[in-house]
C-alpha cells in the first residue's frame, strides 16, 4: 500500500511539472540567435579562418600533404593543431613563397581564441599575440 501510494506521489509531481514546463515553453519562445537572417561573429571568424586557410595552407598541402587539407568540416577539430603549428612552434606556413600578413595571422588567432584548444597553449597565445601588435 505504502509503495502504491508512493507511486501516486512521484507521478502527480511529474505531471505537475510537465504542465508548468509546457505552459511557460509553449506561449512565448526565448529569442536564442537562431534566425536565418542572424550572422553570428563566430560563423565570420570562422569564414575568415576558412579563406585564410584555404588561400595561404592548402595550396602546399595539396601537394605535400594531402591528408591535411582543410575545409569547413575539419576546421574545428584540427584547431588544436593548427594553434601549435602557426603560434607555437612557428614551423607554418613553411617556406619563403607563401607567408600570412599581419592581419591574417590576427584573424586567425582571433578564430582560434574561440575554438577549444589547449588551455596552456590558450595561455601562451595571450601572452605573445599578434593581437597586441
Amino acid at each position: 500500500m505504502k509503495k502504491q501510494s508512493t507511486k501516486i506521489l512521484v507521478l502527480s509531481v511529474l505531471k505537475v511539472v510537465f504542465i508548468f514546463l509546457t505552459a511557460f515553453t509553449t506561449n512565448s519562445e526565448p529569442f536564442t540567435g537562431d534566425h536565418p537572417n542572424v550572422i553570428h561573429a563566430d560563423d565570420e571568424l570562422k569564414k575568415e579562418a576558412l579563406k585564410i586557410l584555404e588561400e595561404k595552407c592548402n595550396v602546399c598541402h595539396r601537394k605535400q600533404n594531402p591528408f591535411m587539407i582543410f575545409n569547413q568540416k575539419n576546421m574545428v577539430k584540427r584547431a588544436p593543431k593548427i594553434y601549435k603549428m602557426v603560434f607555437i612552434d612557428r614551423r607554418m606556413p613553411k617556406g619563403d613563397q607563401i607567408r600570412l600578413t599581419t592581419d591574417e595571422y590576427k584573424k586567425l588567432e582571433k578564430w582560434l581564441l574561440t575554438q577549444k584548444i589547449n588551455k596552456q597553449w590558450k595561455y601562451q597565445l595571450n601572452h605573445s599575440s599578434f593581437l597586441d601588435q
